[in-house]
């Protein structure tokens, strides 16, 4: 174990943990989602947030602050633990 958390760099564990929660947003988007046809493709991203459904923008805002507060709490567990482990 100490080997694996010497190893254990925080480039590998910011592409775990987003990977982790894109995977999370694709399959809740595609939940959330309007259904087929019923609104037009847009490339503008202003647009596309605005015709998002409200529970759509509710659940990528819980997404996006649980992300921001595991990454912060996890780079300073990850730091603990480094010391630890020397």
């Amino acid at each position: 174990m100490k080997n694996f958390i010497r190893n254990w760099d925080y480039k590998k564990h910011i592409a775990a943990e987003a990977m982790l929660y894109a995977s999370m947003a694709l399959v809740g988007n595609a939940f959330f989602a309007n259904g087929p046809g019923n609104g037009k493709k847009s490339s503008c991203l202003i647009e596309a947030y605005k015709a998002m459904p409200k529970k759509q923008k509710c659940f990528n805002h819980i997404l996006l602050g649980c992300f921001a507060v595991d990454m912060t709490a996890s780079y300073f567990l990850l730091k603990g633990l480094k010391k630890i482990a020397g």
